[in-house]
């Protein structure tokens, strides 16, 4: 597939992407969502320091991994979960291509689901938005094509990896789910970074289940471009 390639100005340095031109404009739309917006990034213990170990849950085609592998440095490590079979292989590149003087960056073909096996992703026109939830895609774009993708829990994945500094959750629309699913496991994690779906998930029942987790210090994060999107912080 014809692709263009940039580099973004970030930490000091510069990270080179490919990004699919069938599909540029809405790369460029999550791009500024975490370079120029900064939505991940905006409280400080939420950011990636050298060493730290990263969960990405929901990488698309590798702009968070790829920011927070130049922030951790050589001495740490980013997982990245992507199940869409369009945007994985970019992510993997953009992988590579971010590897000077980063954070490994190990990536993972699975969606994180409630239960492992086999499930439908509905993918959007808008790519970053493609979920096993079709009326959460609807509602912000149009459903171009179904997908059959092997998932697996989040509580298996987070047993698998062990102590995790940040996890980083864009799932559209299952937050929720997965984060109930994955409850006894979450003493793992240190800082959360979720992205919570208002036309499927209350924020405030994202933040009551970490409450009673044992996370702390909420921050919720929203800007005008998103109203229907609000970024949930929370850490031990």
């Amino acid at each position: 597939m014809p692709h263009a390639k940039l580099e973004i100005e970030f930490a000091g340095s510069r990270i080179p992407f490919i990004i699919p031109l069938e599909y540029f404009e809405y790369a460029l739309l999550n791009l500024e969502h975490v370079f120029v917006d900064c939505d991940y990034f905006q409280v400080e213990y939420a950011i990636p320091t050298l060493g730290c170990s990263v969960l990405d849950v929901g990488g698309f085609i590798g702009f968070y991994s790829s920011a927070s592998s130049r922030l951790c440095g050589v001495s740490g490590t980013v997982y990245v979960f992507e199940p869409n079979p369009l945007v994985v292989s970019y992510l993997a590149r953009n992988a590579e291509l971010s590897a000077s003087n980063s954070a490994e960056i190990r990536v993972f073909p699975l969606a994180i689901c409630g239960k492992s096996g086999v499930a439908e992703l509905y993918v959007g026109e808008n790519l970053a938005v493609s979920s096993t939830v079709r009326d959460h895609v609807e509602f912000f774009t149009r459903v171009t094509r179904r997908v059959k993708v092997k998932c697996t829990r989040l509580s298996s994945v987070l047993r698998y990896l062990g102590h995790l500094d940040i996890v980083k959750l864009d799932v559209e629309g299952l937050e929720l789910e997965l984060l109930r699913e994955a409850r006894g496991e979450l003493n793992r994690v240190r800082v959360l970074v979720v992205e919570v779906h208002r036309d499927l998930v209350e924020t405030s029942e994202v933040r009551e289940l970490l409450l009673n987790s044992g996370f702390r210090d909420f921050v919720v994060y929203t800007t005008s471009e998103m109203p229907y999107q609000v970024i949930l912080y929370a850490r031990r």
